[in-house]
């Protein structure tokens, strides 16, 4: 199994770097038209997000959108083996953490919201809502201790496929947007089991 999920890992970062600046510019657009339509985000009074790096959909506008619209915005920091998401309202405030990956600094103040969406990075997802994560399982365990969020992935059209090699603790996400379409209610049955 996990030299399956390796495989998809593999060949989704190769397709990632293959995408010309322009089209992954006019994919992330598009996503983020449609990230900020949906009721979740729309009138949330927080948004856990993530800092976009290696070709992942760009969320730095999404994040900038959110506090326009005056949106708070918690971003998450490796703790251990724990992701704990801290708010963040300004790109100033983050250094360089874990796996080189921008986090809040030292004294952000912790996030404290068990309903809000979480944006979710995922090298692949199923509409079933399977997700291949970067192999940490970080955010695995996050849902796992707290299941109450809404879970949205984001991703290209290639991100989505059929997935055979998600494991019992991998934690499934409830949405995914991708350029071209919303796909809805997908892990919820899986949750509840």
């Amino acid at each position: 199994m996990n030299s399956h999920k390796e495989s998809v890992r593999k060949a989704v970062r190769r397709q990632r770097k293959q995408l010309e600046k322009e089209n992954k510019r006019q994919m992330d657009e598009k996503i983020l038209e449609q990230v900020l339509a949906l009721p979740e985000i729309d009138q949330a009074e927080l948004v856990y997000a993530y800092a976009s790096t290696d070709g992942e959909v760009d969320t730095w506008g999404l994040i900038r959108l959110l506090w326009i619209k005056q949106i708070r915005v918690a971003l998450p920091k490796v703790e251990g083996k724990e992701l704990v998401f801290y708010i963040v309202d300004n790109f100033e405030s983050l250094v360089s953490g874990s796996f080189g990956i921008l986090e809040p600094e030292e004294g952000s103040l912790p996030a404290l919201g068990i309903s809000a969406p979480v944006i979710t990075p995922g090298l692949a997802f199923s509409r079933k809502g399977e997700r291949i994560g970067y192999g940490g399982g970080y955010y695995d365990r996050f849902f796992f201790k707290e299941p109450e969020h809404v879970r949205i992935g984001l991703a290209y059209p290639f991100q989505v496929q059929e997935l055979d090699c998600v494991q019992q603790h991998d934690q499934r996400i409830h949405k995914i947007v991708t350029p071209e379409e919303m796909i809805l209610g997908c892990g919820k049955q899986a949750d509840n089991s």
